[in-house]
């Protein structure tokens, strides 16, 4: 099944799906939205929730992590990856979830952005009201935000947050493979060797003359499904793991 207009077999509801963060519309309906960035966002944000992060401060504008460190002095602040993908000077982390398995997060504040998916994040607390909730979902927490958002009356939307505006095959994947489970058809194996399929082809590639820790964080942390019981909302501009909250 894929993206029908025949709402009784589509995964999603097609006016449900947003396939890329210029997509997001100035006045966002009321709802929930899932922003999923495979690669890297939204499988680094349940990895620093994993790891103890009190919650993560989605800046505005890359380069307002230092002064919000200064603000928060136990605070560990995320940035680029450098041309080593190494971090860059000053920050303590950068947008790769097995990078961050080594950095202190626990019981202290985070701040970071992403170039796809945390300003996805962004634009939708800027665009939308108050009716507006977001979300941050992947295929390591794609279980555990449907079962929290099957619980809430607000319609939901995804927002494959994509690459320079356009589509990402891998954030549709990733926005498929959470539907399914909130529409009450777990994927199956098959689908999920799809799924992994779509990823490997389309970023796998890409990887594959990248230092490393790029195929790490896709082979054994983005597509590693379920590994995580984390649930990210946007509250003001912080995210927090509410999975432990009724």
């Amino acid at each position: 099944m894929g993206l029908h207009t025949d709402p009784t077999t589509a995964p999603i509801p097609v006016d449900r799906m947003i396939p890329a963060r210029s997509y997001i519309p100035d006045d966002p309906a009321p709802g929930n939205y899932v922003v999923v960035d495979v690669a890297q966002f939204s499988t680094t944000v349940p990895e620093l929730f994993a790891n103890g992060a009190r919650y993560i401060h989605i800046t505005e504008t890359r380069g307002d992590e230092p002064e919000f460190q200064q603000d928060h002095p136990q605070a560990r602040i995320g940035g680029g990856s450098g041309t080593d993908y190494r971090g860059e000077p000053g920050y303590d982390f950068f947008n790769s979830p097995s990078f961050v398995q080594d950095i202190d997060v626990d019981d202290r504040p985070t701040a970071m952005t992403s170039t796809n998916g945390g300003n996805a994040v962004t634009d939708l607390r800027l665009a939308g009201d108050e009716d507006v909730t977001v979300y941050v979902g992947g295929f390591t927490n794609g279980a555990a935000l449907a079962k929290h958002l099957r619980e809430q009356p607000e319609s939901t939307y995804f927002v494959a947050a994509g690459s320079g505006g356009k589509p990402s095959p891998e954030d549709i994947a990733g926005a498929l493979y959470i539907a399914r489970h909130l529409y009450g058809e777990p994927p199956t194996n098959h689908q999920r060797t799809v799924y992994r399929e779509m990823v490997e082809y389309s970023k796998g590639v890409k990887y594959a003359e990248k230092p490393q820790i790029k195929q790490t964080d896709l082979y054994e942390y983005a597509l590693n499904f379920d590994s995580r019981d984390v649930v990210p909302k946007l509250e003001g501009q912080k995210l927090y793991d509410v999975s432990g909250i009724e």
